[in-house]
C-alpha cells in the first residue's frame, strides 16, 4: 500500500483548537467536528463516510505527521 500525504493542517483551519475533528479520506475535506470523538465519529458515518480519520486539532500550531 503506498503512502498517501496531505496537509490537513490547511483542512483544519476553522476548526477550534482542542476539538476533535473527523476527516473524509476519499474528499479530503473535514466532516465534522466536536468535544466529543464519538459523537464526531458518528456524525461522519451518518454522512456516508464508513472509516473516517479522526484527529484532536493541536491546542497550539504544531507540525503534524500521520
Amino acid at each position: 500500500m503506498a503512502a498517501a500525504v496531505a496537509d490537513i493542517l490547511g483542512l483544519l483551519k476553522g476548526v477550534p483548537p482542542g476539538a476533535w475533528a473527523a476527516i473524509s479520506e476519499r474528499q479530503n475535506t473535514v466532516l465534522a467536528y466536536g468535544v466529543d470523538p464519538q459523537a464526531v465519529l458518528n456524525e461522519a458515518r451518518e454522512k456516508g463516510e464508513e472509516c473516517p480519520l479522526i484527529v484532536r486539532v493541536p491546542d497550539q500550531d504544531l507540525a503534524m505527521f500521520l
